[in-house]
């Protein structure tokens, strides 16, 4: 069984799936409403241990209290083991309002306004554990800063989800070894980003497009890998899923592309229900 580490922000999303957005001033009717744990590296180590793996998180948790009581009990419901990386005791998990819309299959988040632990914990202990793979999303990147070696140094396989572009985007691409990026991560273009992944030294990438697919490339060799066609409810952390799915393909057999196709198939059937757990019982 292969061990990961997911570095990662902690959120709780109040999720409410419509049938389509109110119009302003106006109300509508939730299909579905929950309190689900959420945050790229948190939902990808879920479906890590779903499909199989051991899976950890670094992550921070701070001030004790009903959040982040739920946030724990979530994963440990789901086999995750939690690290807290974060020493500031006013610190609190911050909450996302998360509406997803089943007509149009899109959705509108509004992000906590908490900031990242700016107070780390030094005593960590787990870059020593047997991990074989380990993944980052642009969060936490105050821990990332003070760590950069111990990730630099990392044996095994660091895998980058990038989200949206950001200010500190190239110290965390310098830091993988493969980056999967949201296409809306390509600031100047794909021609730019593939530019930049050459001159790091990156032979290995790949873009999620959404119903766009997937484009990668991998040494000299490239191709696109296209959307699975179902029928979506939701697509709230479907790109969660994808990564998650991934790094489980990947560090169990080390194939790219094939490791791509399987997270491609496993994304788009989180997509045929609500939230970003139902799909693991339906």
């Amino acid at each position: 069984m292969k061990n990961a580490l997911f570095i990662g922000r902690s959120v709780l999303d109040v999720f409410s799936l419509v049938e389509d957005f109110p119009q302003p001033d106006g109300k509508t009717k939730a299909l579905a409403n929950d309190l689900i744990p959420g945050g790229s590296s948190l939902n990808a180590a879920v479906t890590f241990s779903h499909l199989g793996g051991n899976a950890a998180l670094a992550t921070s948790l701070g001030a004790q209290g009903l959040t982040r009581s739920f946030v724990t009990e979530d994963l440990e419901t789901h086999g995750v083991t939690v690290f807290d990386i974060c020493d500031d005791p006013e610190y609190t998990i911050p909450i996302s309002t998360v509406i997803s819309t089943k007509k149009l299959g899109a959705r509108m988040i509004v992000n906590g306004s908490q900031d990242d632990c700016h107070l780390i914990n030094k005593n960590h202990k787990f870059f020593d554990k047997d991990f074989d793979l380990l993944q980052i999303d642009q969060y936490e990147r105050h821990f990332i800063e003070q760590n950069y070696e111990n990730i630099q140094s990392f044996d095994g396989t660091v895998v980058l989800d990038g989200g949206s572009w950001k200010d500190w985007s190239t110290d965390f691409l310098r830091l993988a070894d493969i980056p999967i990026v949201s296409e809306v991560f390509l600031k100047d273009g794909l021609g730019h980003f593939a530019e930049m992944c050459h001159e790091i030294g990156l032979p290995r990438w790949a873009v999620t497009r959404g119903i766009n697919g997937v484009i990668w490339q991998d040494g000299t060799s490239s191709g696109e890998i296209p959307a699975v066609d179902v029928a979506t409810i939701d697509t709230l952390g479907a790109g969660d899923v994808f990564h998650g799915a991934f790094c489980y393909f990947y560090a169990n057999t080390g194939n790219f592309v094939q490791s791509l196709e399987s997270a491609n198939q496993i994304a788009a059937n989180s997509c045929k229900s609500a939230g970003t757990r139902s799909w693991m019982s339906a």
